[in-house]
């Protein structure tokens, strides 16, 4: 026969392993989330810049045409302010259609 303390040890021990049950399963979806995210990329191609960031935001290519040397300092900065600008468009939409909100 289990005692008052049996009883409350043992149901502890199952409210302790449901919490771990629930947080074993949030820790699994962040996870695929996270590969998501890294997996769904955005590209902006404007000619003479072409760039591609992930969902993250991390740079992950940039190439720039050979004419693009043939840019100021400020024109070079000027064009890819604008290819950025695009990826962050993408991705503030893609994001808005995939979660419902605004990036912060």
């Amino acid at each position: 026969m289990v005692g008052p303390r049996g009883a409350e040890e043992s149901a502890d021990k199952v409210l302790v392993e449901a919490v771990l049950r629930e947080l074993s399963d949030a820790a699994d979806k962040w996870e695929a989330l996270v590969e998501e995210a890294e997996r769904i990329t955005f590209a902006v191609d404007l000619g003479d810049i072409h760039a591609v960031a992930n969902a993250d935001g991390k740079l992950v290519e940039l190439s720039l045409h050979p004419r693009a040397t043939e840019y100021s300092h400020v024109e070079l900065a000027e064009r890819l302010n604008l290819a950025f600008g695009v990826l962050r468009d993408e991705a503030v939409a893609d994001n808005a259609a995939r979660y419902g909100g605004t990036l912060h």
